[in-house]
């Protein structure tokens, strides 16, 4: 080997050496960079105080429930009837409207002021009789409030 390709050959090395802790330099500046930038903004320490604070669930599989009853589960199947009766299928249809003179009431009752000063008449009704829509009887019926 020649003089000329010893020194090629030793000028290669240093800067592959050089190339080498270039890179690991980097590497260590930029973590540094890094982890100077997470104390700075405190990332870690929230971090660590979230993951003591809040664990994270543990997701198990939920128990297995023995079927009960000596018919198996299936598919079920039906057929619709109409309801029977008067065609409209039941039910109020409104507008309601009472029919005049069909109100009664409960006995009156006479009922003290606050005060006591003056004394009034109490009527509550009893029953009322309405026609729907329809003009099917409607009959309301209420209890006594005053008892």
């Amino acid at each position: 080997m020649t003089n000329e390709e010893r020194r090629r050959a030793s000028g290669a090395a240093m800067e592959r050496s050089r190339r080498a802790i270039g890179s690991a330099m980097e590497s260590s500046r930029r973590a540094g960079g890094a982890a100077m930038t997470e104390r700075r903004t405190g990332k870690s320490v929230v971090d660590d105080v979230n993951a003591i604070v809040n664990p994270p669930r543990q997701s198990r599989p939920l128990p297995r429930v023995d079927p009960v009853g000596a018919v198996l589960p299936q598919r079920g199947r039906g057929t619709y009837q109409a309801p029977s009766g008067g065609g409209t299928g039941g039910g109020i249809a409104s507008p309601l409207i009472e029919v005049p003179n069909s109100r009664e009431n409960h006995p009156t009752v006479l009922r003290p002021s606050t005060d006591g000063a003056v004394f009034f008449e109490v009527r509550v009704a009893k029953k009322v009789t309405m026609t729907d829509a329809n003009g099917a009887q409607v009959v309301m019926e209420f209890s006594n409030v005053n008892s």
